[in-house]
This record gives C-alpha cells, sequence and structure tokens, in this order.
C-alpha cells in the first residue's frame, strides 16, 4: 500500500459507550464443515471459525486481517448466508439473521451486498456492464428504462468511471476498472453494509491505493458500512476504524486500528506486521530485522 496516496483514518481513543446500536453484532460465532467419514467410519468436522465475535457500527469499517485459512472469508460468507452458522448468533439491526430460515428475504439481499476479490469471476462475462449494474438495480427497485439507464449512469460516475463504459464487457475493462464495476453494482440497491473479501489483493499496488481511497470516499458519501477482509495489514489499517486479527480461526487481538498497527500485542499479529512490505527502505529494514527476531524467539 502506498503511503503518499492514502491517508490513515484517526486513532479511536477506547471504546467507550455508545449510543446507537451496533449494525452488524455477531456473537460466538462458530462455522463447522464437515467433511465426511474417516477410515473408522466416524463423521470428520472442519472448524474454519472458532468463537468469533465483534460489531460494527453504522458507518463505520471493521478490517479482519489474516493469512489464508485463517476463516477470516468464511466468517464474511457466514454473515451473507453462504456458509453454515454451527454456533453462536450473526444479527443484523437487531434481528437473528437464523430467524430467516432457508429462504433470505429480499430486504436483507439488498441491505447486505459482498465485493469479491477476482472481479473476472463475479462479472458475467456475456453481460455488458449496464446490463450488470441494471440487473442489480431492478431487483430491489422497479425502475423505467430511462430511469435503469440514468441510475446507471451515476453509479459508474459515482465510482469514477465515464458512461462509455456502459457499453463494454469486463474482458474490456482492466482489473482496477472491473472492480469499480463490482463496487458500483454492490452500492445499486442502496446497501447498508458491504462485505469487502480481499477486494485489492489482485490489484497493483497503485491501484490498490485508488480503490481504498474511493471506498472511503463513498463511505463518507453515503453511510455504508464496511467488513474489510484482507491478508495485508498495511492495507487494513488505512481503510479500518477497528481491526481485527484472525489466527486459526480464532480472533486473537482486535481494537482500534491505529492501536492494533502500532502497538500490536498478540505475537502473531506482530508477525504479520514484521511480514508486510512497505515502500520506505528504512522502515522495511526495521520490520526485516523485527521478523528475524521474532522468528528466533519462536
Amino acid at each position: 500500500m502506498s503511503e503518499q496516496t492514502s491517508t490513515p483514518r484517526p486513532a479511536v481513543t477506547g471504546s467507550g459507550p455508545r449510543t446507537a446500536p451496533a449494525l452488524l453484532s455477531v456473537e460466538h460465532l462458530t462455522v463447522r464443515y464437515r467433511l465426511g467419514r474417516g477410515m473408522t467410519g466416524r463423521a470428520r468436522t472442519l472448524t474454519a471459525v472458532r468463537d468469533v465475535g465483534f460489531t460494527i457500527g453504522g458507518g463505520r469499517t471493521l478490517g479482519l486481517v489474516g493469512e489464508s485459512g485463517s476463516g477470516k472469508s468464511t466468517i464474511g460468507r457466514a454473515i451473507l448466508r453462504l456458509a453454515p452458522v454451527s454456533e453462536g448468533r450473526i444479527v443484523f439491526d437487531g434481528q437473528d439473521t437464523a430467524a430467516f430460515g432457508r429462504r433470505t428475504p429480499l430486504s436483507f439481499n439488498r441491505d447486505v451486498q459482498v465485493v469479491f476479490q477476482d472481479p473476472m469471476s463475479s462479472l458475467n462475462p456475456r453481460q455488458t456492464i449496464a446490463a450488470t449494474i441494471g440487473q442489480a438495480l431492478t431487483r430491489h427497485r422497479p425502475l423505467s428504462g430511462l430511469e435503469r439507464d440514468r441510475e446507471v449512469t451515476h453509479a459508474l460516475d459515482r465510482v469514477g468511471l465515464s458512461g462509455y463504459h456502459s457499453d463494454r464487457y469486463p474482458h474490456e475493462l482492466s482489473g482496477g476498472q472491473r472492480q469499480r464495476v463490482a463496487i458500483a453494482r454492490a452500492l445499486a440497491p442502496r446497501p447498508r453494509l458491504i462485505v469487502c473479501d480481499e477486494p485489492v489483493s489482485a490489484l497493483d499496488v497503485s491501484t490498490q491505493s485508488q480503490v481504498i481511497n474511493l471506498l472511503m470516499e463513498l463511505q463518507r458519501e453515503l453511510g455504508v458500512s464496511y467488513l474489510f477482509i484482507a491478508h495485508d495489514l498495511e492495507v487494513v489499517r488505512h481503510i479500518s476504524d477497528e481491526i481485527g486479527v484472525l489466527h486459526h480461526g480464532r480472533l486473537v487481538e482486535s481494537g482500534p486500528a491505529e492501536r492494533v498497527y502500532r502497538t500490536p500485542e498478540h505475537p502473531y499479529t506482530q508477525t504479520l506486521l514484521a511480514s508486510t512490505l512497505v515502500a520506505n527502505p528504512a522502515r522495511q529494514a526495521e520490520r526485516t530485522a523485527r521478523r528475524r527476531r521474532l522468528g528466533a524467539d519462536a
């Protein structure tokens, strides 16, 4: 993450009492997957997430960071009702999502959207950009053809794309442009929460900064909340109000973003930070030395 192109958020000083209830509350979440039966005939399970809890307020961002396999994407999928909740609760706007049963209400699908890591996989290659965004609009809002076209143009303008991009197909756009389209599609239903699942990890450093800054601008403008999932603590620090660090499915550290970034308490968080590459040679040398010390102490 380029330090020159994105300004970190001001530190949050303590949790303190909040007058408004949390938009999203994850309580003692455990997610297990069935793996079938082993040689002895006993059922086997994989516990991907263990007793994780956090809250996200309106217009706030929680960054979940951890290496591959830490469980962070599984948490995002559980919130989206794409992964099983084995134990615990996920409460959105005061309602336990388990009460929905098997069929997810359209209102929840409108209020909770997602931006995936690879827009080339999440965008329909056979649809123009206008059709992709228009489909997201008309699913949740009754619009005439003219109104839909105006909304598509407005959605593209909001994410920094021109109107002529609407007639193009995903393969005709750059990676950064495709991710902007994915963001525009997620914003089209006017959601209250967006799960951003590794949204910049496939982009180059310069484009990462542009997309991060865009997400922050949109949050200031629209008041949308983010669950921002990534493996890079340097990236997460720039967009998040608070950070949660996952290791082997457990939340090992959480707190205000600047506190977790500057004075990490858990050894795993310290290792993550020491492993992050930065543009400043002096700071990079310092992190390399810290990583060696941590390795020696392990």
